[in-house]
């Protein structure tokens, strides 16, 4: 008898708990759902986002940014927020250079790269520091500033100076998620959805 009883309790105690559940897995399924056909639910943050990224992305505010491939700055969500659904596993978003990704504020941070910190100087001042590439800063018609960049491991100027043609922009390669410039030369991690990785993880090749 006493067997029956404990049994008994536990059935009860499951019962409590399964409404519980279903209710858990019912709200995840509701938000989803309630997702329009241009967009897709971020579980992250529990919102719908639009699939690329709507039209004109918003400015990250002063002191925060956000990764040049895949990533823009969500007003609503006061953080940075992907252009596609995250491919499952992939690694850490890459940051520009002098900053580091913060996974827990979805938002990159000044320092802790250990690069020189990006920053314009006068031609006529001292050259760069040893290992950075002094690089015209494009936009600037009739300019002489410039820019010191490692262009071992900038993400827009790897290999060389972008703005002079010499380097590559690795955030510009077509399909890639998550990106990288590994000793002057561009890695691709991940590719979004309808792409497949190269075979020498330099570039994204469309499904057909």
């Amino acid at each position: 008898m006493t067997v029956f009883k404990h049994l008994a309790t536990i059935a009860i105690a499951a019962l409590a708990v399964l409404p519980g559940i279903m209710a858990h897995s019912d709200q995840n399924q509701g938000g989803a759902n309630s997702c329009s056909s241009n967009e897709f639910w971020y579980g992250e943050k529990n919102c719908c986002l639009p699939h690329g990224g709507p039209p004109s992305p918003p400015t990250p505010p002063r002191g925060n940014d956000c990764p040049p491939s895949g990533y823009y700055w969500g007003q609503s969500q006061g953080c940075c927020v992907p252009n596609h659904p995250p491919p499952t596993n992939s690694p850490p978003p890459q940051c520009r250079s002098g900053w580091e990704w913060y996974s827990s504020l979805h938002m990159c941070l000044p320092g802790g790269s250990g690069h020189w910190k990006r920053h314009q100087k006068s031609r006529s001042q001292a050259l760069c520091p040893t290992g950075l590439d002094a690089c015209p800063i494009s936009g600037l018609k009739g300019s002489s500033d410039y820019e010191c960049l490692d262009t071992s491991t900038e993400l827009e100027s790897c290999g060389g100076c972008a703005s002079t043609g010499e380097g590559q922009d690795c955030t510009a390669i077509k399909g890639a998620w998550n990106v990288g410039c590994d000793k002057g030369r561009c890695k691709v991690y991940t590719c979004s959805t309808g792409y497949l990785l190269s075979a020498d993880s330099t570039s994204c090749v469309p499904l057909s």
